[in-house]
């Protein structure tokens, strides 16, 4: 089931499979949210438990192993209770015997979607139903239709621009690439992501934005500045978008156990107690 929110300045769209920001629209009918096509067939997921995920998709809990998909379960999750108003949508779901298998832990998780003028709030919420401290990562994921100014303007006349200055360097297995050095601003082009995602842990910014060069016009990823900010678009011309992807942690790969208990970089629930990860997302026409 898809639900329609409002505000003076946006209608946004979140489908009940995933809980999944599928269309975000100016008042002119101008689409910002990535649509699903050919190289990526997905909008803006939300990433439970995992973000991003172990060389072999496997880890273990307290020695027992378990497969998890890339980015975990809740991005193919059917959420089954929802509430809203005009403006906003609240969306969760539970685990069961399905999630246990795959991750042992029991949880509430829900996804609130708030939309005030320009401004698309998002509110990601774990509780920890269960007895035991619960470890876990979470994260966003949308992907922004790059060009949105329209045919008249290109993939490569935008720009990622962060709030402040970042030094950001991917990490490869023969080498490192400075893809900002003490800088604000990197211009997009289908090179840039030859080398998959690169991102920014524990970043200087609580934003960063994708920046139209011709018109000014933008899409701000605003987030909290303790945990880490990732770019990534697919090394194919037919992927038109760019994803500006806030996380609470850096990912698992960024992880040297496959014991989630010792991941260095999760969170931490104990019994009972109840975590949010936010994030906006604002429209500057």
């Amino acid at each position: 089931m898809k639900y329609t929110i409002k505000s003076d300045k946006l209608t946004a769209v979140i489908d009940s499979f995933g809980a999944e920001l599928c269309s975000v629209k100016d008042a002119s009918g101008r689409e910002y949210i990535w649509t699903a096509e050919d190289v990526w067939k997905r909008h803006a997921p939300l990433l439970f438990p995992f973000v991003c995920n172990t060389a072999s998709k496997k880890y273990t809990v307290n020695g027992k192993e378990y497969a998890l998909s890339n980015h975990g379960f809740t991005r193919d999750t059917d959420f089954p209770t929802a509430e809203s108003t005009d403006s906003a949508v609240e969306l969760s779901y539970k685990s069961d015997d399905s999630t246990k298998a795959h991750y042992p832990y029991d949880f509430e998780f829900s996804a609130k979607y708030s939309l005030s003028g320009s401004v698309l709030s998002v509110a990601l919420t774990v509780k920890n139903t269960g007895s035991e401290d619960m470890p876990f990562f979470i994260g966003g994921h949308p992907g922004f239709i790059c060009p949105f100014d329209g045919e008249d303007s290109t993939f490569e006349d935008y720009d990622v621009v962060y709030e402040k200055n970042e030094t950001i360097v991917q990490h490869l297995a023969d080498k490192d690439i400075t893809v900002l050095e003490n800088g604000s601003k990197v211009h997009v082009t289908r090179e840039l992501f030859a080398n998959d995602v690169f991102m920014k842990d524990k970043p200087a910014s609580s934003a960063v934005s994708l920046v139209s060069e011709k018109s000014g016009r933008a899409v701000t990823v605003k987030y909290d500045n303790s945990g880490c900010i990732a770019v990534w678009s697919p090394y194919d011309e037919r992927g038109t978008f760019v994803c500006l992807e806030p996380w609470a942690q850096a990912p698992v790969y960024c992880c040297d156990t496959e014991e989630l208990t010792k991941m260095p970089h999760a969170q931490h629930l104990a019994a009972g107690e109840t975590y949010t990860f936010k994030f906006d997302i604002e429209i500057k026409e």
